[in-house]
């Protein structure tokens, strides 16, 4: 009887804690994609002429479903800039910070002993497949297999950089459009605000980029490298 009040209430546990986790990832996902949205609206609030913006198309007043509509477009914005993000990064190729941070990770002790650590445990599951081909990417997943209690952890980092690069992209762009606007003043299209004010928002936002990219491959070191030193820790310690 115990036993198997036991087994219930574990059952239970697991249920509320499945949940749990599934809530965060969900909460984590809107979060991911709305903020960099929703800071795209605001920027282009503050920094386009209102007659071109969003506001004028759909509305401001308390009747209307705008709240909604910022709400929505902001989501689907947020996947435009994790989108763009990235084919940036692959058009950099070897330049991208993507590849320049897995090329310094791959260089460290704890890369090369993971990389033993996971070849030999293969190895005793009758797994003869080579890992030297295998990039830190492949490993890192391997390793983290490995580590599931981790999982939280590394991804938050992971969640950091992915944010952190899409504020400093969204940041940039809008900078440098709106400097090029400022100095060219285009009369048959004069979409941003020229004022003085707004070239000392288009300068702090160029400038701005530059601190988040630190952000970014700070974070996104951690995402990568950690994996392998914890697991190369729990590995030697068995």
């Amino acid at each position: 009887m115990c036993f198997m009040l036991y087994l219930k209430s574990n059952r239970k546990m697991e249920s509320i804690k499945s949940f749990f986790d599934s809530f965060k990832e969900f909460i984590w996902d809107i979060i991911g994609y709305l903020l960099p949205g929703s800071y795209i609206l605001i920027l282009l609030s503050v920094c386009v002429k209102p007659e071109y913006f969003i506001s004028s198309a759909i509305g401001t007043s308390k009747d209307d479903y705008y709240s909604f509509i910022f709400i929505v477009i902001s989501y689907l914005l947020g996947y435009v800039a994790y989108g763009f993000g990235w084919a940036k990064e692959n058009l950099l190729g070897k330049y991208s910070y993507v590849k320049q941070i897995e090329a310094k990770v791959a260089t460290r002790k704890a890369f090369s002993l993971s990389k033993q650590l996971i070849s030999k445990s293969l190895e005793k599951k009758d797994v003869t497949d080579d890992l030297s081909g295998a990039t830190v990417r492949d490993l890192r997943s391997i390793a983290m297999s490995f580590i599931p209690e981790h999982d939280q952890k590394i991804y938050t980092f992971t969640f950091r950089s992915d944010l952190s690069n899409q504020i400093g992209n969204i940041s940039i762009i809008t900078g440098i459009f709106g400097m090029l606007f400022s100095i060219v003043k285009p009369s048959s299209l004069s979409i941003f605000k020229t004022d003085s004010a707004h070239v000392i928002i288009y300068v702090c936002l160029f400038i701005c980029y530059f601190f988040l990219r630190q952000t970014r491959n700070r974070f996104y070191a951690i995402s990568i490298g950690l994996p392998f030193s914890i697991y190369t820790a729990k590995a030697t310690q068995l």
